[in-house]
């Protein structure tokens, strides 16, 4: 095995049908609102009278399944999952594709979806009773253990395994006539429930939801697990009433701008839950306050994920917002997210203008302060190029505003973000002078960890702990690229807090 397994952030989604029908062309439509989420590859295992039939394949899901294959791959079946792929530590083989299929010592076939990072799984490694290969992921392990697991049914084999690992995980298990869905202790990972015409629907994000109109009922609980068969859905652990350490940089890049999250403690309501659009367009007011340019010519944000941090920027400050920044959804690069392709770390760069582009009117361009935004800058690979283009046509000044504060720390729960050095901010210790020098910037504003939380929260008043570095640790949150500071360091130990709220 290498030092750092194989991991998987991705989009996970399944339908459970009362009866066997056929429910690839829903189940795959469902799977679509959570593509952004994976672009590196997909999968499908739907259960069938005779058994699991499982697909996967690299590529956009358009890509892997053409209508010929959907119409091999018609065929009634009791449940499917599907999953979308973002992988990390450079290894993109089809072996690391999920959902992961093993069969247990009785016979029994146990498909597995995960979203999230295991953090301690190099110890299992000498527990399995096969060898394993080389850079394999941590949800392949993980479905080992569980095919492998004790107990007299599938529930004691699902929650001993759980209770054996750390980390985060939005988690979905198909054995038999039921699935499984769980999530982490501390919520880390996004994962919700809800209904349509009769069948069970279980995704990452809420737009998977509204894009085959169904009905979203929950969130699955942190530390929930449920089972649902064809009599319903039964909860067969309860979830934790510890403190929930939802991932930061879900809100500000991740999730979709049409999803909803839940905050202020609102699991069960959705209709009280927060859009995404909304949480970035008060980071931009809160921007705004903290770091106003008031001279700038126009304001503009980088497509997609920058848009409403930055729109909320500009309608603060009562500064023209002009999209002149395009994205091309034609263009071969035009449907990935940049950040997430590390699998080509060092040929993002030249892939950037392939995606974006200026429009190229000098009027627009010469002389001006143009102000930019993005949701966040990590590697800075991205920011480098757009300013250089925007120089090329005229600009005076180029200033970045930037609505997730600088990142510092790797991430070992679920963000590809593996060592420090390939980190912007890391490399000049935060010093934004140094940061704007390296893009080429005339300057570069970062929302403070305060104000994200403010913006997350809607309210001034939030839990400000003695120790700052635990702002988000205390309200609710995980920043730990941001501050170092994880709700499970890599070994799974639970951080303790040793300092009050003041």
């Amino acid at each position: 095995m290498s030092e750092e397994l194989t991991q998987e952030k991705c989009g996970i989604v399944a339908l459970f049908s009362k009866e066997y029908t056929s429910q690839l062309i829903l189940t795959l439509q469902a799977t679509v609102g959570v593509q952004h989420r994976g672009t590196h590859g997909a999968g499908t295992v739907f259960k069938t009278k005779k058994g699991l039939v499982k697909f996967t394949g690299t590529g956009l899901l358009r890509e892997i399944f053409t209508p010929s294959l959907v119409k091999k791959l018609q065929k009634p079946s009791r449940w499917l999952i599907m999953h979308s792929r973002y992988g990390t530590s450079g290894d993109y083989r089809k072996e690391n594709l999920q959902p992961c299929i093993f069969k247990s010592k009785e016979g029994h076939e146990v498909a597995v979806a995960h979203n999230g990072e295991f953090v301690n799984m190099q110890t299992f490694a000498s527990k399995l009773p096969v060898k394993l290969p080389k850079n394999i992921s941590d949800t392949y392990i993980f479905a080992l253990l569980l095919a492998n697991a004790k107990g007299r049914n599938w529930n004691e084999k699902l929650l001993s395994t759980l209770d054996s690992v750390k980390g985060s995980y939005g988690l979905i298990v198909g054995v038999g006539e039921n699935i499984y869905a769980a999530r982490d202790n501390h919520g880390i990972r996004p994962l919700c429930i809800g209904t349509l015409n009769g069948h069970w629907l279980i995704a990452s994000e809420t737009h998977a939801f509204d894009k085959v109109g169904a009905k979203v009922l929950r969130e699955i609980k942190r530390g929930e697990v449920v089972r649902i068969t064809k009599n319903g859905m039964e909860v067969i652990r309860r979830g934790t009433k510890t403190k929930k350490h939802f991932c930061e940089f879900e809100w500000a890049y991740f999730s979709r701008p049409d999803s909803l999250l839940s905050t202020n403690g609102d699991d069960d309501t959705p209709s009280k839950w927060l859009s995404i659009t909304t949480f970035r367009e008060r980071c931009g007011a809160e921007l705004a306050r903290e770091a106003p340019i008031r001279n700038a010519t126009f304001i503009v944000g980088v497509p997609d994920s920058g848009i409403s941090m930055t729109m909320g920027y500009a309608n603060a400050l009562d500064i023209p917002y002009r999209q002149v920044i395009v994205r091309d959804h034609y263009d071969p690069e035009g449907d990935q997210r940049l950040f997430m392709r590390d699998d080509q770390m060092k040929k993002i760069r030249k892939k950037v203008l392939g995606k974006l582009s200026l429009v190229p009117e000098p009027a627009i361009w010469k002389g001006s302060i143009v102000v930019i935004g993005d949701d966040s800058i990590v590697r800075g690979n991205v920011s480098m190029q757009i300013t250089k283009a925007i120089f090329a046509m005229g600009a005076a000044e180029v200033h970045w505003i930037v609505g997730y504060p600088p990142v510092i720390k790797p991430c070992h729960l679920g963000v590809s973000i593996r060592t420090q050095e390939e980190l912007i901010a890391a490399r000049h210790n935060g010093d934004v002078k140094k940061i704007s020098k390296e893009i080429g910037a005339t300057s570069i504003k970062y929302i403070s960890p305060a104000s994200f939380v403010r913006a997350r929260l809607n309210s001034k008043y939030f839990n400000k702990p003695q120790n700052p570095l635990e702002v988000f640790l205390q309200n609710d949150g995980c920043g730990g690229c941001i501050t170092g500071l994880y709700p499970i360091d890599k070994k799974g130990n639970e951080y303790e807090s040793k300092n009050m709220t003041i």
